[in-house]
């Protein structure tokens, strides 16, 4: 659905939507409209129409948030506003509609709520001439297009269904799991405090997924994918015990009983150099067993 521009803003404050680059870019889609008489109607209508870009957007639009934000229309890199991006990952974290006032308070925090919903028009404004279709709205609500593919959905539900499994896991979700990014984090590189929670959330959910998962495929007989999936979790978090635990569990497993005995030193290590502390007693059994087998 079109959503109206703010056009009884000045040129000023649309410079203080979003970046420099932004704002000019608006101004520059917003002055035909503003000194043609009645081209606004004839944008509008445009705008609503259906479209072959909106169509392919709808049907094999893929957004990346993990590591970072991308987004494709088919094999196609489409170019989104700083300003875009956030409103886009926070319709995609909300996982379904969201109110306009808090995505307006969310993104513009430190600004009235006249100028925040100001700011969101703009930016509903914009997203909608760069990639038609891609946000729907209603007077009081806003969302993602349906089909639009988000990797951070189809992982927590992925990691979820791993999460509520008990025993060895089914050939299909091995598959899909080894498949599945669960190695970056979502939007690491920024710091949005809207944004904490969800990466927070995020993290936690893929290094459990991790660790079951690896004990799992050890289960399976999948050792050496048990192995790789293990050292995600340590890379991600070296000082997560868990994650050194259940690694060396999956070298013992595999029968690479020097492996196990060197992740386990450097483990201690990490944890005498960088924190003065001996490993904990939950792992005392683990250590004997590698002694042992060594």
């Amino acid at each position: 659905m079109f959503i109206e521009p703010d056009l009884g803003r000045s040129e000023h404050d649309l410079a203080d939507t979003g970046t420099p680059g932004d704002a000019a870019a608006g101004i520059r889609h917003l002055r035909p409209v503003v000194d043609r008489e009645g081209a606004l109607n004839g944008l509008a209508a445009d705008v609503g129409a259906p479209s072959t870009a909106q169509d392919e957007l709808r049907s094999t639009g893929r957004l990346t948030l993990l590591g970072g934000f991308r987004l494709l229309a088919g094999n196609e890199l489409l170019p989104v506003s700083l300003t875009g991006q956030r409103l886009v990952a926070l319709a995609a974290c909300r996982k379904g509609p969201v109110s306009r006032t808090q995505v307006a308070h969310l993104l513009w925090p430190d600004t009235t709520s006249e100028r925040a919903h100001a700011n969101l028009r703009t930016a509903v404004y914009r997203l909608e001439h760069s990639c038609p279709g891609l946000v729907e709205t209603t007077n009081s609500h806003l969302w993602l297009a349906p089909g639009l593919q988000v990797d951070v959905t189809h992982v927590d539900h992925l990691a979820k269904r791993i999460l509520a499994t008990s025993g060895p896991l089914d050939s299909e979700l091995i598959e899909a799991a080894l498949h599945a990014n669960l190695t970056d984090d979502l939007l690491p590189d920024w710091c949005d405090e809207w944004l904490e929670e969800y990466q927070s959330r995020h993290r936690q959910l893929r290094l459990t997924t991790l660790e079951t998962l690896a004990h799992r495929l050890s289960i399976t007989g999948h050792h050496g994918a048990a192995v790789n999936t293990a050292l995600a979790a340590v890379h991600a978090d070296a000082f997560r015990d868990s994650a050194h635990q259940t690694l060396v569990r999956a070298c013992l497993a595999q029968g690479n009983r020097h492996e196990a005995f060197t992740h386990f030193s450097a483990y201690r290590r990490v944890f005498r150099d960088e924190l003065g502390v001996e490993p904990t007693e939950t792992f005392g059994e683990l250590v004997q067993s590698v002694r042992t087998a060594v």
